[in-house]
């Protein structure tokens, strides 16, 4: 889920000069595939990671991996204290405050990385961490200082519209982490050395992010602007109790977003390791990894459309409703019959990635869990649209609801139906969160786009689901990618005979994104 986006105009010349428009427009395509690229990276090889965890390590050894990835997310989040989302908008519309912030942000961020490092460290001296999983928590987190020096300057680097920068040095630092962790596990290694691999990369990735940004001189502009005269800023004002205090002042009302958005991905994983042990959080995360990928690239969907959507509903209302209705057609166009098909095939799916016969247990929680998918992309659909309409409280609501309703229902019912009863607290929250979203949609006023074919879209979903699962259950076994290959097949004859999917829509897009 995006919960900021924003997209400065940089030219001061006049409208009838179509170069601005040619070089903003291969500026969003560079920013938005370096975005996508970067994300398509970081799933692929977070996928192999833990793929190759899970059968090096085992399921338990899945569990505190995955354990700690949740700590650390939500731990960097909290220690950013909502800066990020702040500083791109500021530094992207006043670039001469750049070397100020820089050391402001970088002092907030490094303190607070420590003190919540600190609080990890008591926080894991609870009787419902194991020994072994509190010294991952604690060396992971142990990155937190460190990851302040490559926050800060991902913020310098976004703001001033170098993405692409940010795409290498991640695609990088993420290589090096499945290239040393194969290295590791070949040579028989633990969790824990993992853990320690982690804080090594995060120390060289702020090492680079520093070189590469002395090298791109973004942050040699010393100087302010006052009335009309430029003077220097010392060094010693950047410093001082009020800059800090105003700064901390203007960030938090994007803390409580950046940290709502955090939890909406992590939340379960938290809990799980504190209620239910590292079996059965190992069990979910197998199930949790496919669905993940799905998740982020629902996510990433919408962080892509969300700067047109909003430059649209400005310039053309009609062409923003249109935008957005084929914007989230389109999106369950894809992820519905993706979860029918791996909601009939989870069995032989998940024992093709996981050979060991201890992860069949994930197999009921996938079948949950994977409906999820759909359902979030409508809520983060209904976010995105309250936050376009100038709704951000309401768009905070929706997703406080679906982190009530996780906090409430999924300890007890993954007591009382352990890995199971996680998936349907997971999937029940983010059904209560989309209802609740488009309720407020329509309250408001805002049309949600649902119409068009969503009853045929369904009765395809559930047709194909079913008939996958009386298949994979009944059929010959060796033959389950045949089934999914038909489905898919058939699927597509259906969208087309029903005018669910036609190159018209596909010409919107396409218009819409050169146009940005």
């Amino acid at each position: 889920m995006n919960l900021h986006a924003g997209s400065p105009e940089h030219s001061n010349t006049g409208d009838n000069d179509p170069r601005p428009t040619r070089s903003t427009g291969r500026r969003v395509l560079i920013n938005t595939g370096a975005l996508a690229g970067s994300s398509l990276w970081r799933i692929g090889l977070s996928f192999v990671l833990q793929l190759l965890i899970a059968n090096r390590l085992g399921i338990e050894g899945l569990g505190q991996y995955a354990t700690a990835l949740a700590y650390l997310n939500v731990s960097q989040v909290l220690s950013e204290l909502g800066l990020p989302q702040l500083l791109i908008r500021d530094l992207a519309q006043s670039p001469v405050q750049r070397r100020s912030l820089f050391w402001q942000s970088l002092l907030m961020q490094f303190a607070a990385g420590i003190l919540i490092w600190l609080g990890i460290w008591a926080l894991t001296s609870f009787s419902f961490f194991t020994e072994t999983t509190r010294l991952v928590l604690i060396i992971v987190t142990a990155s937190l200082p460190f990851f302040a020096l490559s926050s800060i300057c991902i913020t310098l680097f976004q703001a001033d519209e170098r993405m692409e920068v940010v795409m290498g040095v991640e695609m990088l630092i993420n290589g090096l982490i499945l290239v040393g962790s194969v290295a590791l596990l070949w040579m028989n290694a633990t969790i824990i050395h993992l853990a320690f691999l982690l804080v090594l990369t995060q120390i060289i990735s702020g090492l680079l992010y520093l070189i590469l940004l002395k090298r791109g001189q973004i942050l040699d502009i010393p100087q302010v602007e006052e009335a009309g005269n430029i003077a220097a800023t010392p060094d010693s004002q950047f410093f001082t109790r009020n800059s800090i205090l105003t700064l901390w002042q203007r960030s938090r009302p994007f803390y409580g977003l950046a940290i709502a958005n955090v939890l909406l991905h992590r939340l379960d994983l938290l809990l799980l390791s504190a209620v239910a042990g590292e079996l059965i959080t190992g069990i979910y995360s197998a199930a949790y990894l496919v669905v993940r990928v799905f998740l982020i690239l629902g996510q990433t969907y919408w962080q892509s459309l969300y700067p047109t959507l909003s430059r649209l509903r400005l310039q053309s209302v009609d062409g923003y409703h249109r935008l957005a209705e084929m914007a989230i057609r389109y999106g369950l166009l894809a992820l519905l019959p993706a979860s029918a098909l791996i909601c009939g095939l989870a069995d032989p799916l998940l024992r093709l990635i996981f050979p060991e016969e201890s992860y069949a247990a994930s197999v009921p929680v996938l079948r949950l869990l994977i409906w999820a998918a759909p359902l979030f992309l409508l809520t983060t659909y209904c976010i995105n649209l309250l936050l376009i309409e100038r709704h951000p409280r309401l768009g905070m609501a929706v997703a406080s609801v679906q982190i009530l309703v996780t906090l409430a229902i999924l300890p007890p019912l993954s007591r009382l139906w352990q890995a199971p009863g996680s998936g349907m607290a997971i999937l029940s929250a983010v059904t209560v969160s989309s209802v609740w979203g488009l309720w407020l949609l329509r309250r408001q006023g805002i049309p949600a786009g649902l119409g068009r074919g969503l009853s045929i879209l369904l009765g395809v979903t559930a047709g194909i689901g079913t008939g996958l699962y009386l298949l994979a259950e009944n059929g010959p076994p060796q033959f389950w990618p045949i089934y999914g290959l038909g489905a898919v097949c058939l699927y597509f004859i259906i969208l087309l005979r029903t005018g669910l999917l036609s190159t018209a829509d596909l010409s919107i897009f396409r218009h819409a994104i050169i146009r940005s």
